[in-house]
């Protein structure tokens, strides 16, 4: 029988974003070294995975693509992110990256994808590999491309951000202002 799944965008719902000068934006830590959960992270997957749902992350890091680092050096942030996760008691089921960017430089990880969100592709891999039911699923992030995977893939979408709603987005959402508020929603329906 198909599970019930959390869906997650990992920078700035799970991990901190960080700033680097050499880029002057916040993004996704591109060192290992760099990674760090946000506070009340664990506790809150250890509650929804309690509750029955698989938890997957499905996250776009196109910081190879834009030749801002390598791929061994995203592979070791995400090997450290899980290692933080289960020193504090919380696992996921799956995590499914997409590596490009449109406006990419890196030959074969630029241009359009399909798994790169708002695209629900790698929501249906995950799917079909993890047997998870999508109707009876959720998906938490912190940009409207979240809102729109999650809406794309047939999945309740909630948003995590402290700012006003938001004008732009079409789609039937829940905002919150983070993650423990999110999962207290999930848990009170």
């Amino acid at each position: 029988m198909s599970r019930r799944a959390i869906f997650l965008d990992r920078d700035g719902v799970l991990v901190e974003e960080i700033f680097y000068p050499q880029t002057g934006e916040r993004e996704a830590p591109l060192v290992a070294e760099d990674v760090r959960l946000l506070p009340g992270v664990a506790p809150a997957l250890r509650s929804l995975a309690d509750a029955g749902y698989a938890l997957v992350v499905i996250s776009n890091q196109g910081a190879y693509a834009k030749g801002k680092t390598t791929l061994k050096a995203l592979w070791l942030a995400h090997e450290r992110f899980v290692a933080l996760l289960a020193a504090q008691g919380a696992r996921l089921d799956g995590c499914y990256y997409s590596y490009s960017h449109p406006n990419g430089t890196v030959p074969h990880f630029s241009g359009h994808s399909l798994e790169r969100k708002p695209g629900p592709y790698n929501i249906f891999v995950a799917a079909a590999q993890l047997d998870l039911d999508t109707q009876g699923s959720w998906m938490i992030g912190d940009r409207e491309t979240d809102v729109a995977c999650a809406t794309a893939a047939g999945l309740r979408p909630i948003l995590i951000s402290a700012a006003g709603p938001s004008p732009v987005l079409d789609a039937d959402f829940i905002q919150v202002p983070d993650l423990s508020k999110a999962v207290q929603a999930i848990l009170a329906t």
